[in-house]
């Protein structure tokens, strides 16, 4: 059985990275919600995407929107925190006159299922600039050494 669909249409976005985006009528379908990774898998490699974000509008005082991203090839995994998938929700968002928030900036919640809970920041300016960014935590610290161009 499908999540019974929230207010906007299903719609395939190119934000540089190509998702399908879906809206469930809630946030407890979608926090509930098991993926059909075979079916998902499918639908990346048929329209050459990512797979599939999921959001559904929140009534936490924290966060506006609840996100799942479902990357459905070449490996199957649930994104804990994709800020591509976000930036990309969000444009699309901005073009359907739907930003929840205000001013442009809103916050969502992603991971939760998997493990995590991270709070996104997202704010789309007024020409349409996306932004995403939050708490990070470092794992990996080094530096790279680049060869000089010129040799």
């Amino acid at each position: 059985a499908g999540l019974p669909p929230g207010r906007l249409p299903q719609a395939l976005v190119d934000g540089g990275r190509r998702w399908w985006l879906a809206e469930p009528a809630d946030e407890a379908a979608l926090r509930g919600a098991s993926p059909d990774w075979d079916a998902i898998g499918r639908l990346a490699v048929e329209t050459d995407s990512m797979g599939l974000c999921a959001f559904a509008r929140s009534d936490d005082p924290v966060y506006y929107l609840a996100v799942r991203a479902w990357v459905g090839a070449p490996a199957q995994f649930e994104d804990a925190a994709s800020g591509a998938a976000n930036a990309t929700l969000a444009a699309w968002l901005a073009s359907q006159d739907a930003l929840p928030g205000h001013d442009g900036r809103y916050r969502v919640s992603q991971g939760r299922e998997v493990g995590h809970d991270a709070i996104i920041e997202l704010r789309v300016d007024a020409d349409g600039q996306v932004w995403s960014g939050g708490r990070v935590q470092s794992v990996v610290t080094g530096h790279i050494d680049w060869p000089d161009a010129g040799r």
